[in-house]
């Protein structure tokens, strides 16, 4: 062979021999090889890649709350209105007057005949220290009108009496918050002043004086006139009490010349009260002279409807009403 042939011939099989030189030596190594490309490959898409994970929300429990119905007590009453005598009313002192309120039973159990009504502290004001709180039930829920029979204290000013209700075995109750009560003023009672008469009148009060007048020694035929023989009645009437002698019945004459009476009483003082409340007032009742039971029954009613003790005695504030109304 010519040397330019060889030199051809040489240069592809040393090439040749150099890469196979290079080429794996076996199929292991082939596959080792794409088994490390591959495993780079999920690793370094693993590395770069980190998929983003959502946050969990917050879970918050709320308590249920369990609501438990308080029992309501066996006794209480609850204030619905005064029916009579709100707070601060006044009323002229040694006056009676009745308060009521109306309440509620907003207990569980029915108030019965077994219940009382009791004064509890403060200023009794002539209350009973108890009484019956009703005649029938008052089962829970319903309302009673509750009275007590009271009178405005002597002197004057504010007073103030709590009461509560006592159940059968004793134990007292009243509103949820505590005792009622009763509050008053009391206030200084004007002087009644006495009318006057005189000669020349004629009236049912002039009927009164001579009466009285006879029961002071006198001895007039009363006819409601005022004469001269009334007159001079009225004249030596003034002379022995040591009155002033204007042979006027007025305050002073008055004061000196009623008489108190009172069942069992007999006389003109008698007629002169039997008068008055039969021809002036219209009681029924008999001008004799005698206070009986009748006559008892009528002056307690005349007071009772003229604001005053209804005990029955027809002392001087109960003859200024008989004389001046």
């Amino acid at each position: 062979m010519k040397p330019k042939n060889i030199q051809s011939f040489l240069i592809p099989v040393i090439l040749f021999v150099s890469f196979a030189c290079n080429m794996p030596s076996s199929q292991s190594d082939v596959d080792g090889l794409l088994l490390t490309q591959a495993a780079q490959t999920v690793t370094a898409s693993v590395s770069t890649t980190t998929p983003e994970v959502a946050a969990s929300p917050t879970v918050t429990s709320t308590p249920l709350v369990t609501v438990t119905a308080s029992p309501l007590p066996c006794n209480m009453a609850s204030f619905i209105s005064d029916v009579t005598t709100p707070d601060d009313t006044p009323i002229a002192v040694n006056t009676p007057f009745t308060k009521i309120w109306r309440l509620k039973n907003v207990g569980s159990c029915t108030w019965t005949s077994g219940y009382q009504l009791v004064f509890d502290s403060g200023d009794a004001m002539g209350g009973p220290a108890s009484q019956q709180l009703t005649a029938g039930t008052v089962a829970p829920g319903e309302t009673l009108d509750i009275s007590v029979n009271l009178t405005a204290p002597a002197a004057a000013g504010t007073y103030k009496g709590n009461w509560k209700i006592r159940e059968p075995g004793g134990v007292t109750f009243g509103l949820s918050t505590g005792a009622f009560w009763v509050q008053i003023k009391a206030t200084a009672e004007a002087a009644a002043e006495w009318p006057t008469f005189e000669q020349g009148d004629n009236a049912i009060e002039v009927f009164a004086i001579q009466f009285l007048l006879n029961a002071h020694g006198a001895n007039l035929t009363p006819d409601g006139k005022f004469g001269p023989l009334t007159q001079a009645a009225v004249e030596d009437f003034q002379t022995d009490k040591g009155l002033s002698e204007d042979i006027i019945v007025g305050p002073q004459t008055w004061d000196a010349l009623i008489i108190q009476v009172a069942q069992g009483k007999t006389g003109p003082e008698v007629r002169a009260v039997q008068k008055l409340l039969k021809d002036k007032f219209g009681y029924a009742i008999a001008v004799d002279g005698i206070f009986g039971p009748d006559t008892k029954t009528a002056v307690k009613d005349f007071q009772a409807a003229n604001g005053l003790v209804a005990d029955g005695i027809v002392g001087p504030k109960t003859w200024k009403k008989l004389i001046n109304q």
